[in-house]
């Protein structure tokens, strides 16, 4: 790696995280141009027997092509990432202000794959969402979410601002590994759709890109960066809106729109707003906008049976962070990787406090 970007001038990896948004913005600009050329493309309709996990945008005759494009590209560029993680984390112990060579090798192999998907989309349209349910990307995105949500608790608590007493070698564990994890779920998502523009998918694709670049800049302090790293967070909550909105145009009901928007809301004011240092009565105005929201679209459209539906995505994050840790304690207590019997302990402004949603 050294010898391929031995050359390369020193760059901050902020400049990166620049470009990535402008790449991003370029790329969907792309795709909206791509649109009509798109219309030649016959797509499937949903059968009796779908149930619900039929996705709209796929061929109605599949090619081997297609579907060979799609699966060989995203097995590739995910090897391929994950083979920089590897070569950062053996190479790489302190933080740097500027890129590596990991850093440029992932970045290169990111943008490769990006622009690949956007030909493979031209010429056979078809990704890998013919071959299996939508619920799988919607999970990938979801382990992402509430992983940052454990791997943030050390910073700024998970209700309210309240830490949970994790194991410190938990902390360690998912510091190790995330990276991995949050590689396949981005990769994944990613080659699941086709390069379509509606704004559901524009939207998705500029968080994904971003992400992809948020995974180039490992080891270096923007990938730790609080303001890049929840904006990365935070972005979950627009495309869900616009992805629920999109079906709710096309017959699917709006108790889509309203979970998909509450549901994040709720772990924003729950949770994202504690890290972001705002003064306490900033806090109680998110709160009580965000109640006054609930009470008008619930009580005063005469639907507040239907309240429920605020607490089901936070439900389910919330419930998946305290899953994860009990399967990796018991993985830990019955492999002997618990090194002592107490839990973590955290002091804020110490060097524990880099382990986060951007390490």
């Amino acid at each position: 790696m050294m010898q391929f970007t031995k050359n390369l001038p020193e760059t901050k990896a902020g400049r990166i995280a620049d470009f990535g948004i402008l790449f991003s913005v370029l790329i969907c600009l792309g795709i909206v141009a791509m649109g009509t050329w798109l219309l030649r493309y016959t797509l499937a309709v949903p059968g009796p027997n779908d149930d619900g996990f039929f996705y709209d945008w796929q061929l109605a005759d599949p090619t081997f092509w297609g579907r060979a494009s799609a699966w060989i590209l995203f097995g590739v560029h995910q090897i391929a990432h994950w083979v920089t993680i590897w070569w950062a984390q053996e190479r790489y112990e302190k933080y740097s202000d500027k890129m590596r060579p990991a850093n440029w090798w992932a970045l290169g192999i990111n943008v490769v794959f990006i622009i690949a998907h956007y030909f493979q989309t031209m010429f056979f349209y078809d990704a890998i969402a013919q071959d299996i349910p939508s619920w799988t990307a919607q999970f990938a995105v979801i382990m992402m979410l509430f992983v940052i949500i454990a791997m943030e608790n050390r910073r700024r608590g998970i209700f309210f601002g309240k830490k949970i007493n994790f194991r410190a070698e938990f902390y360690e564990w998912l510091k190790r590994y995330h990276g991995y994890a949050f590689s396949f779920a981005v990769i994944y998502t990613f080659w699941f759709h086709p390069m379509v523009d509606t704004l559901g998918h524009l939207g998705g694709f500029v968080h994904v890109i971003l992400v992809m670049i948020q995974g180039s800049i490992m080891m270096t302090r923007t990938h730790l960066n609080r303001k890049w790293t929840f904006l990365l967070e935070i972005l979950v909550l627009p495309h869900a809106a616009l992805v629920a909105w999109n079906q709710v145009n096309t017959g699917s009901p709006d108790m889509l729109l309203r979970m998909f928007t509450f549901g994040f809301l709720a772990i924003f004011i729950v949770t994202q707003m504690h890290g972001l240092g705002l003064k306490p009565w900033v806090k109680n105005v998110f709160g009580l906008s965000f109640l006054l929201a609930v009470f008008i679209v619930y009580l005063g459209a005469g639907n507040f049976g239907l309240a429920n539906e605020v607490i089901r995505i936070p439900a389910i994050e919330y419930g998946m962070v305290f899953i994860m840790y009990g399967l990796w304690w018991l993985f830990a207590k019955f492999t002997g990787r618990l090194k002592s019997a107490r839990a973590d302990t955290y002091i804020e402004g110490r060097g524990t406090a880099a382990v986060g949603a951007g390490d």
